[in-house]
């Protein structure tokens, strides 16, 4: 296991709290509604914080942590990005979440659609939030590691 930033990961778990509550709430949260076929009151009924935004919260530290896992054994390929000049670690990190929302995001979240029956329009919702998320995520590892 490689030595990481901490901080990093802690901080890069929070970044997808925060991402999470403007994409479905100002941003996308009228969309997220209507693909999901529910209210802002169904969604309320039987809500425990706790449950959702700790074990979401869990899962985002989680994510960091193997992402700064990650990156760490890339040192190469950070190495390449950083010949490219300023930004070359921040490059490093959306080359990482790119490979990570390609390899594993998109496959896990397409079915979904191909077995659960969900709309394809919720898919590329949540996808697009989940990249930007990752995306956050991992430059933040990158760029303080």
């Amino acid at each position: 296991m490689h030595e990481v930033n901490l901080l990093a990961v802690l901080v890069a778990g929070i970044v997808p709290m925060i991402i999470g509550a403007l994409w479905y709430g100002p941003l996308f949260g009228k969309r997220w509604l209507e693909l999901m076929e529910t209210t802002a009151e169904e969604i309320q009924e039987g809500f425990n914080p706790l449950k959702t935004y700790g074990v979401s919260f869990v899962l985002a530290l989680i994510t960091a942590f193997i992402l700064a896992q990650l990156f760490a054994g890339m040192g190469g390929a950070a190495r390449v990005f950083s010949i490219v000049g300023t930004g070359g670690d921040a490059l490093a990190g959306v080359y990482l979440a790119l490979l990570a929302l390609i390899a594993f995001i998109l496959p896990v979240g397409y079915q979904s659609v191909a077995f659960e029956g969900r709309k394809a329009g919720l898919f590329w919702l949540n996808l697009g939030h989940n990249g930007v998320a990752l995306l956050a995520q991992a430059v933040i590892i990158a760029v303080w590691s």
